[in-house]
């Protein structure tokens, strides 16, 4: 375990989550609360993961809070939870309407934006009542790649669902796979209820 300072807080990192050439994503811990903490190994990465973090949130949609950064150090430190995926509970069970009618608010708020998100169900989570967007990608608003034509589909327990179920490691159940007919009713049917 390390010790680091930040702006006189400490911060105990204890496992390293993930590591590539641009960053290094730490679970660390300040007094009882576990966070997210990010050390950049270059200033584009760290401005551009910082004005991704400020474009979601000036749209209006909920992320992780960011708790703490420093420019000099190239650091960022995020709330971190733990509560399950949409993925992980759709492995378990279909989703919740509360899950849709914030996901379709969410969409409301990128539209309004000109944004577009990675609307993959393993980038959300339901904490308390609230639906956060966990990934890090957003793009230039795409008429071709937006929930209700493509990110929707793995929100039910569709072929593509099941095929990413597969992908990221978890349990598939091929009697719970929706046809391409019965899959098609749903997006509409969620579209006309939520959108």
């Amino acid at each position: 375990m390390t010790k680091r300072i930040i702006k006189r807080y400490e911060y105990i990192l204890e496992n390293l989550l993930f590591e590539d050439e641009n960053m290094k994503l730490y679970l660390a811990r300040r007094k009882d609360r576990l966070l997210s903490f990010r050390e950049y190994l270059n200033e584009s990465t760290y401005l551009s993961d910082l004005d991704k973090y400020r474009r979601l949130q000036k749209a209006g949609i909920n992320v992780p809070k960011l708790i703490g950064f420093d420019r000099q150090l190239l650091i960022l430190i995020f709330e971190r939870f733990f509560e399950p995926t949409a993925l992980e509970v759709l492995e378990k069970e279909d989703l919740k309407e509360i899950y849709f009618r914030q996901l379709f608010s969410i969409y409301r708020f990128c539209r309004f934006s000109q944004i577009e998100i990675n609307y993959f169900p393993h980038n959300f989570i339901l904490k308390g009542m609230t639906l956060y967007y966990i990934g890090d990608d957003i793009f230039e608003a795409d008429p071709k790649i937006n929930l209700e034509n493509y990110g929707l589909r793995y929100w039910i327990y569709s072929e593509e669902a099941s095929k990413l179920l597969d992908e990221k490691g978890y349990s598939v159940n091929p009697k719970r796979i929706l046809s391409e007919e019965e899959t098609n009713k749903q997006i509409v049917l969620l579209s006309v209820t939520y959108w």
